[in-house]
């Protein structure tokens, strides 16, 4: 019985799929269905379009961040190469102060007590903080000048390179150096009005010797006399 019902129903919807009306039915059945999923693929590759722009406007912003950063860090690296460079001509300027020190411990017991009125204290750092202030370094002028005039250049070298260092340093402390060493030259014509005459030296005629430099004002001011030998 069941037998005969289905074959009558596989027979009916054959006839019924022959039928015009049936078969635009179902035509229009699977556009609609095609659509409606084409109609989802659509939205979802909108989606991913808003997506990939959204992606892309952030790798923008990303790639604004990092050439920012980038710049940064070159300025970074300049400064850091500045004070590397300063760094390392401290770090050389203290060990020429450290040098000068000890071989002003290498002084005569007379001489370094000369000098405690200008160098105070038992440190490299007490030792620098004195020796850059001008008072001091006039005064030390005025001790090695004496120790030539008196003939006692046993230590010239030493206080000379203790006197030219703190000089320069003292004249690192302005934009402008306020005085500049007084040019002197070897076979120069002595002059009674820019230089001091030294001990054993001729009345007159040409530098032989200069012992120790003087000094001139940034105006050309004669503030020390150079002392030299003819």
């Amino acid at each position: 019985m069941n037998r005969e019902l289905d074959d009558g129903f596989i027979e009916s919807l054959m006839v019924s799929l022959q039928d015009e009306r049936v078969i635009e039915k179902i035509k229009a059945i699977a556009e609609a269905g095609s659509f409606s999923q084409m109609g989802e693929y659509k939205e979802l590759l909108r989606e991913k379009e808003k997506e990939i722009a959204r992606l892309q406007q952030e790798i923008e912003s990303k790639k604004e961040e990092i050439s920012e950063y980038q710049i940064k860090i070159t300025h970074l690296n300049e400064k850091m190469e500045a004070y590397f460079t300063e760094l390392q001509k401290r770090r050389a300027d203290y060990r020429e102060a450290e040098e000068l020190y000890e071989a002003v411990q290498q002084l005569s017991e007379t001489t370094k007590s000369s000098l405690k009125g200008i160098f105070k204290g038992g440190s490299v750092q007490e030792f620098i903080v004195c020796g850059v202030q001008y008072e001091n370094i006039s005064s030390l002028w005025d001790f090695i000048k004496n120790e030539i005039m008196e003939g006692r250049e046993q230590e010239r070298e030493i206080l000379l390179a203790l006197f030219l260092y703190f000089f320069q340093e003292y004249g690192k402390t302005y934009d402008t150096p306020l005085y500049k060493i007084q040019e002197v030259k070897k076979n120069e014509v002595f002059r009674e009005d820019l230089y001091i005459r030294a001990l054993n030296s001729k009345i007159s005629g040409n530098i032989t010797d200069i012992l120790l430099p003087g000094y001139i004002s940034i105006n050309g001011k004669t503030i020390k006399k150079s002392v030299v030998r003819i």
